[in-house]
């Protein structure tokens, strides 16, 4: 399982968890970043009692990802129709 912590253009802030193979769930309207980050240990919490590890979808980014920016990129990315 996957997630990634997104600030969303409203100023709140929200988790996209993935579960293999490719079903994604999200939870949006966090008021904080931190808020955020503590529903996210929460749910390490709970899957690692059902052995099921939970990590940062892109590590290299491990604070929030500003989801206009990231939007911005998909648009301008080449496609297979390209």
């Amino acid at each position: 399982m996957t997630y990634q912590i997104f600030d969303m253009p409203d100023g709140r802030f929200s988790v996209t968890v993935t579960i293999e193979p490719n079903k994604t769930m999200v939870r949006a309207g966090f008021a904080t970043q931190a808020e955020a980050g503590a529903w996210v240990e929460g749910l390490r919490d709970i899957m690692a009692a059902l052995g099921a590890p939970v990590s940062l979808a892109f590590p290299e980014y491990p604070g929030s990802l500003p989801l206009n920016e990231v939007l911005a990129f998909i648009r301008k990315a080449p496609t297979d129709a390209d």
